[in-house]
């Protein structure tokens, strides 16, 4: 959707909601006159583990996230403890590279996953933000794709 269809959408579009049914309300704002554009959805989801909630966004049209898109989140979610095994992994090498291994060395307590969007749709992956539950501003990401994590980035907060 081009920047004036956005902000046009935004100011005057209706605000929608569609379950996801184990997962909770996803919203998006939905002009009547554009059915078949593209939209995004939004969704606050506690994930189990985790005391704060998960910013989840899915790509869909007017009437909810594509049935494919909540198709790979859920596989997603089938593989977290993959997920987690592998960035133990990466998480330990990679804060050790960057001398930074003081900050990453307890992440399953210290982070929480932030945010959950699409990667590019013709990747078919989901980039992961885990944020600290604290008041530190450190963080990390990745591509959740083909069953690995990748394109792992590391940021220390100031």
């Amino acid at each position: 959707m081009g920047i004036f269809k956005t902000m046009f959408n935004h100011l005057f579009g209706s605000e929608r909601t569609y379950e996801v049914k184990g997962l909770g309300i996803f919203t998006c704002k939905v002009c009547n006159w554009c059915q078949d554009e593209s939209y995004t959805w939004s969704g606050m989801v506690k994930l189990p583990l985790y005391s704060k909630e998960t910013v989840i966004l899915m790509n869909g049209d007017a009437s909810g996230p594509s049935p494919q898109q909540v198709s790979a989140l859920w596989k997603l979610l089938e593989n977290w403890k993959l997920i987690i095994t592998q960035l133990d992994g990466m998480l330990h090498q990679e804060s050790r590279f960057v001398h930074k291994d003081e900050i990453y060395a307890s992440w399953q307590d210290t982070f929480y996953p932030d945010s959950i969007v699409p990667d590019v749709p013709e990747y078919n992956g989901w980039e992961i933000s885990f944020e600290r539950q604290d008041d530190l501003k450190d963080y990390f990401s990745f591509i959740w794709r083909n069953n690995k994590v990748q394109e792992l980035t590391l940021d220390v907060g100031t």
